[in-house]
């Protein structure tokens, strides 16, 4: 990038005395946010991309995350592939999907294109037998605390995926980011479902039905043998939120029944620096069996991204999603000068 343009991004500390227009800086950012949105302005401007912007009463911000031509160019993924497929699933997108069209090609912060550049690839690798059996080692690696050990294969990777009976599971258009179909040594199969976050937090808003979701809960969906008493009480009475985690547990165990599957694990796939979900994550585990505790794991996507490198050196995307997602020595470089800092160091 140009010196000029360095400039104009190290104005992200301190926009409002610069330029109160140009958003460098939200102040409901936490320090890991605030990292996050300026190397992904780093990478908006590297890939050419005019800054875009947003209008609220009459007023234009600039968002230096976010691009205006995303969706001729292509600049918010990593490959001509993802970028196509990308397109594809909009024009294909069906009438209960939430696919946001301009956070897809344009948002560079968001998960959602993130979880594009992830998965796109892994949905190439499981078309062959040798990709299917490597990818399997790769996940059981990440699993802990189940019968990951015995994984076959990955049958099928999918993305931003809600099923066409939705309305039986929470009747409110909960997705999976993604998903991993598996097979088993022993012949049985089963569902990993991913919540992928990059900067983003769980919401809290309950379901846009309660009592119907807390009935799925309870008696529809037959989960209630994987909760403890304290558990089943606690969302009988509403004292337990029906937090997005939950929404998104319930989600994964309706389709492991409704499919017919013999297991299944949701996941929540973030970077270990964005502990804002902790919480939540407790509450589930917390009323979860002792024995069902593994249905609910935190992965983090730089155990993960690591363990793409290791087990496909030979594929370059998973390098190039590392540097676009995880590489905050450039943030610390940019602003203090060296990279020898501590990647840890707070960005005020």
């Amino acid at each position: 990038m140009k010196s000029q343009e360095l400039c104009e991004l190290k104005d992200y500390l301190s926009y409002s005395s610069v330029n109160p227009q140009r958003r460098y800086f939200v102040k409901t950012d936490n320090a890991f946010t605030r990292k996050a949105r300026l190397l992904q302005a780093m990478h908006r401007k590297e890939s050419g991309s005019p800054c875009g912007s947003i209008t609220k009463r009459g007023t234009t911000y600039y968002h230096p995350n976010l691009a205006t031509d995303g969706s001729e160019t292509g600049c918010n993924f990593l490959s001509q592939e993802i970028f196509q497929y990308a397109k594809w699933r909009i024009e294909q997108k069906k009438s209960y999907e939430t696919i946001n069209e301009d956070r897809l090609f344009n948002n560079f912060l968001s998960s959602q294109p993130m979880a594009f550049n992830l998965f796109v690839p892994l949905m190439s690798i499981v078309h062959t037998d040798e990709g299917k059996n490597k990818l399997a080692k790769v996940v059981a690696e990440q699993i802990t605390n189940s019968d990951s050990s015995t994984f076959s294969k990955i049958t099928e990777v999918g993305i931003e995926f809600i099923p066409p009976y939705y309305k039986e599971c929470l009747n409110d258009k909960t997705a999976m980011d993604a998903y991993f179909l598996y097979e088993r040594t022993d012949g049985k199969h089963g569902i990993i479902a991913i919540e992928t976050k990059y900067t983003d937090i769980l919401g809290t808003n309950p379901a846009s039905n309660p009592s119907f979701a807390i009935r799925q809960a309870t008696e529809n969906i037959g989960i209630s043998q994987l909760l403890t008493d304290e558990g089943i009480a606690g969302i009988t009475k509403r004292d337990i939120k029906l937090s997005q985690v939950y929404r998104n547990f319930l989600l994964t165990e309706t389709v492991r029944l409704h499919e017919h599957l013999d297991d299944s694990i949701s996941i929540i796939l973030s970077p270990k620096e964005n502990i804002s979900n902790e919480e939540d994550e407790s509450c589930l585990r917390a009323i979860l069996k002792d024995e069902y505790k593994y249905k609910f794991q935190s992965v983090t996507l730089e155990s993960f991204v690591s363990a793409l490198i290791r087990g496909f050196p030979e594929i370059d995307l998973f390098r190039r999603f590392e540097k676009r997602y995880l590489d905050f020595k450039r943030v610390t470089k940019l602003i203090f000068g060296s990279s020898d800092i501590s990647s840890d160091a707070t960005v005020m």
